[in-house]
């Protein structure tokens, strides 16, 4: 294999493994827990899909928060396959605790508000607010509204350090200022486009989330054909990094 065709090889087992992942969306079920997983797997797909895109626009630097997205959505089909209905609680307290931080921006916002001309937040919202926060609370489940406890759940701690790296890119940080300048004495140079790349491809970094994704599906099913299918792609994928990296 010529080193020219190796990175083709890695989007073309990207697109195997994305077309796997279509292939294993449902259509129905009677169980909430696998709803839910479904709802992320399709999340997994479309910011895998979307970082693609993004990607071939030549704003490669811009692709992070959509892998992190990935990646957390990824973890959080495997944390809930992991604690089933209790997990579904733990969202459900996530989500009133977004409730109560909403209800307390929107009373921010109405107090900064100094021109009564200005268009009010709808009354929608706030209603929607006392609705959550009207329900009871479920029992208190790991993981069930701090991501870094997932990963701890899951024992994914390297995909951990994967999603660390992605975020540190992803928010306004000295991390993803630090490629658009260059320190020379006491003069920053400024530069429109990223001085430095970084060493790992868009193409593994999107395989890891939708491998993981698989094997929530493989496991939640107990497949053993979707298990045999994932594991001929990784190796087929790992033997091209390895043929890549002697190049």
């Amino acid at each position: 294999m010529s080193h020219e065709s190796l990175p083709n090889n890695h989007k073309l087992l990207l697109q195997e493994l994305l077309q796997l992942c279509e292939d294993n969306l449902g259509a129905s079920t009677e169980s909430a827990v696998l709803a839910v997983m479904h709802g992320w797997l399709v999340q997994t797909i479309d910011t895998v899909k979307a970082a693609l895109v993004v990607h071939d626009a030549g704003l490669a630097s811009a692709t992070s928060p959509l892998v992190r997205a990935a990646l957390e959505n990824a973890v959080g089909m495997h944390w809930l396959r992991q604690v089933q209905d209790a997990g579904l609680g733990g969202l459900h307290n996530s989500h009133k605790r977004w409730a109560g931080n909403l209800k307390r921006a929107l009373s921010a916002a109405e107090a900064q508000d100094l021109d009564p001309d200005d268009p009010k937040w709808p009354a929608a919202w706030a209603e929607l607010v006392a609705q959550i926060e009207s329900q009871p609370s479920a029992p208190h489940v790991k993981g069930g509204g701090n991501i870094a406890e997932r990963f701890e759940v899951t024992e994914l701690a390297h995909v951990y350090v994967a999603w660390l790296s992605e975020t540190s890119l992803s928010h306004a940080t000295q991390a993803s200022a630090t490629p658009y300048l260059e320190q020379v004495d006491d003069i920053y140079h400024l530069s429109r486009k990223p001085h430095a790349s970084r060493g790992e491809s868009l193409e593994g970094r999107c395989f890891v989330a939708l491998d993981i994704a698989l094997h929530a599906i493989a496991e939640v099913f107990d497949s053993e054909p979707l298990r045999l299918k994932l594991t001929d792609i990784e190796d087929r994928f790992a033997a091209s990094a390895g043929d890549m990296n002697e190049s």
